[in-house]
């Protein structure tokens, strides 16, 4: 008889499973992202998202993520829970982005929102316009809103226009200056 690890023990009690994800026990599926190696258990992911679920039962495509968001989001989808700021390294915002990106191409709607939440609590001048182009990449018109709304302080806007990321916002989304022009005023040239 084998005897499991003490984290899979751990894991037998109700709420706990969070820790099937720390350890190899029992896991069916790995994924290499990025030079890492993720081991997981295909019914909890196909459980949580209806893409890991067509892939993980049918033809499994290339995950093309960052690494650490990759991680986060295992962890998420076994335990319903975000690691606190201090935890998403040096520049939250730009994990947070990552995991916006990863919740939507894997379809983890609760995900999704969450970081839609996170990235709007963690908005700065310096962080605005990469938020709005994130929230136009993955077409969530909520965080979208709360940034149009930034840029209308006119205070804020004049500090924005002169950060690296406006300027690369403009680039890759002329789209929006078009929108910001009618929702920032007439008055301010972009």
């Amino acid at each position: 008889m084998t005897v499991p690890c003490l984290c899979c023990a751990a894991a037998i009690q109700p709420n706990h499973l969070g820790h099937l994800l720390d350890c190899t026990l029992g896991t069916d599926v790995s994924f290499a992202v990025g030079g890492e190696t993720f081991h997981a258990h295909r019914a909890v992911l196909a459980a949580r998202s209806p893409v890991f679920r067509a892939e993980l039962f049918g033809l499994m495509v290339d995950v093309d993520i960052h690494p650490a968001a990759f991680k986060v989001m295992l962890r998420f989808m076994y335990t319903d829970a975000l690691p606190p700021d201090d935890e998403l390294g040096d520049t939250p915002v730009e994990m947070l982005q990552h995991l916006l990106a990863a919740a939507d191409r894997f379809a983890v709607d609760r995900l999704k929102v969450l970081c839609e939440l996170k990235l709007w609590d963690n908005t700065s001048v310096t962080t605005v316009a990469s938020v709005l182009a994130c929230a136009e990449t993955y077409n969530c018109t909520k965080l979208k809103r709360e940034c149009m709304n930034f840029f209308a302080v006119q205070e804020n806007f004049y500090k924005v226009v002169f950060t690296d990321g406006f300027a690369i916002l403009l680039q890759k989304f002329p789209a929006l200056a078009a929108e910001l022009r009618k929702r920032v005023g007439k008055q301010l040239l972009i």
